[in-house]
C-alpha cells in the first residue's frame, strides 16, 4: 500500500517537477573521501538497551551499533562511533565501558561526543567557561581510555553546541579534531560564528570537520539548508550529493548517523537499513571516492596526502524534484513530509475540480443564451 501510494504521488507531479531536478556537473572528478559518523547516545528518557544496543519489543535481533557495525563490515568499511561517556553518570560505568570496548574492538574509530549534562549539569557544552569544558573533555577522554585503552583525538559537541571556545579547550586536552561545525543548524553557536563551510578547515590549531551540508530547495536567493544525515536524506540525494562533491573537487563528505537511527520510531526500520547498505555498496564500487574513518583522515592531512580543494565553497544543491521524492518514500515519518507529499497531488486535484466547474458552469451559460425566448 506505502509503495503504491508513493508511486501515485510520483506520477501526479512528475511532469511538473521533472523540470527543476538539478543538472550533474561536468567537471573532471578528483578523489573525495567519506566519513560515516555515528553519535553513539541515549535521547530524552532513553536508554542504552534501546538507543544504543538497539534493542526493541517488536524483533528478537538488535537494531543499533551492532547492527551499523555489522552493515559496515560487511563492506569492509569502518566507520567513527562518537560515544557519549557522560551517561555514565545515569546508567552506570559498567554499560558505557561495554559499549566502548564493543566498537573499538571491532575496529571501528572510538572518538568523543559530549552531552556532558547528567555528569555536570551542562546541557550545552559551549555555555561553559574554557575551564570547565577542559575539564569535561578531559573526563571523557579519561573514561575512554580506562575502558578501552584507546587515546581519543576527535570530538564532537553534543547537538553541535561548540563555540571557539571549545577548540581552545580540545586544543588544551589533546584532541586534534573537531567536527561540531553544522552549517544546516543555524541555531548552533560554531554555525553563527563562522561562515557555511563544507570544506575541512584549522581552527585555532584544530581540524574542523563540518558536517556536509546541502541545499535542498532555492528560489532567488533564498536556501533550504539539510544536514547530510543517512535518516533525513534518501539514497537519491545521498548519491548525488556524492557525485557533486566528487565533480567539484569537494575532498570530505563527512555523513550523520544515530546509534538509533534504525530505532529511533521504536520498532527496526529496515528500509532505513537497506538504505544504508545501498549507500555503502555506491561509496565502495564508485571511482575515486573512497569510505575513511575520522582518524585516518586527519593522518592523511598530517602527511600532506590530502586531496587540494578544489570547490571554492561548493554546496551541493539537490533540487525540488528530489526534496519532493524524499517527502513521498518518508511521507510516515513526521508531518512535514507528510505535507509536502500530499500537497501536489491535493493541488492538483483542486484545479482539475476548479476546471470542471468552470466548464460546466461555461456551458450552461452557452446552453441559456441559445434556447429561444419564452422557452421555458
Amino acid at each position: 500500500m506505502k509503495r503504491a501510494c508513493r508511486g501515485v504521488f510520483a506520477l501526479m507531479v512528475l511532469p511538473v517537477c521533472f523540470a527543476l531536478a538539478p543538472l550533474r556537473a561536468g567537471a573532471a572528478p578528483v578523489s573525495t573521501f567519506v566519513t560515516i559518523t555515528v553519535d553513539v547516545e541515549s535521547w530524552d528518557a532513553g536508554d542504552p538497551g534501546t538507543q544504543i544496543w538497539g534493542v526493541s519489543s517488536v524483533s528478537s535481533e538488535a537494531h543499533g551499533i551492532g547492527k551499523i557495525m555489522d552493515i559496515l563490515e560487511s563492506r569492509k568499511v569502518r566507520g567513527t562511533f562518537f560515544l557519549n561517556p557522560y551517561e555514565a553518570a545515569e546508567h552506570g560505568e559498567v554499560q558505557l565501558a561495554e559499549i566502548a570496548r564493543a566498537i573499538h574492538a571491532r575496529g571501528h574509530d572510538l572518538q568523543l561526543h559530549s552531552h556532558p549534562g547528567g555528569t555536570y549539569g551542562v546541557h550545552r557544552l559551549a555555555r561553559a567557561d574554557l575551564q570547565q569544558q577542559l575539564e569535561i573533555l578531559e573526563e571523557g577522554k579519561h573514561l575512554i581510555l580506562e575502558w578501552t585503552g584507546k587515546q581519543v583525538i576527535a570530538h564532537r559537541a553534543g547537538g553541535f553546541h561548540a563555540d571557539l571556545t571549545t577548540l581552545d579547550a580540545c586544543r588544551l586536552a589533546g584532541l586534534a579534531v573537531d567536527a561540531s561545525l553544522s552549517p544546516a543548524s543555524p541555531h548552533t553557536e560554531l554555525a553563527q560564528l563562522l561562515p557555511p563551510h563544507n570544506e575541512p578547515l584549522m581552527l585555532r590549531g584544530i581540524l574542523e570537520l563540518p558536517v556536509t551540508h546541502y541545499t535542498q530547495a532555492k528560489i532567488g536567493s533564498w536556501r533550504s539548508l539539510r544536514i547530510v544525515d543517512l535518516e533525513a536524506s534518501t539514497l537519491a540525494e545521498l548519491k548525488e550529493i556524492i557525485r557533486q562533491a566528487r565533480s567539484h573537487g569537494l575532498p570530505l563528505v563527512n555523513i550523520l548517523m544515530h546509534s538509533f537511527s534504525f530505532v529511533r520510531y521504536g520498532e527496526p526500520d529496515i528500509d532505513l537499513e537497506r538504505r544504508f547498505e545501498k549507500l555503502l555498496d555506491f561509496l565502495t564500487s564508485e571511482p575515486e571516492i573512497q569510505p575513511i574513518t575520522v582518524s585516518r583522515f586527519y593522518e592523511i592531512w598530517q602527511s600532506g596526502g590530502y586531496p587540494q580543494s578544489m570547490s571554492d565553497g561548493f554546496v551541493p544543491y539537490t533540487g525540488w524534484w528530489l526534496t519532493y521524492l524524499r517527502a513521498v518514500e518518508d511521507y510516515d515519518k513526521g508531518w512535514k513530509n507528510s505535507v509536502v507529499a500530499l500537497a501536489p497531488p491535493v493541488f492538483a486535484s483542486l484545479a482539475v475540480v476548479m476546471m470542471a466547474l468552470w466548464l460546466s458552469r461555461r456551458r450552461c451559460t452557452h446552453s441559456s443564451r441559445l434556447k429561444p425566448r419564452g422557452t421555458p
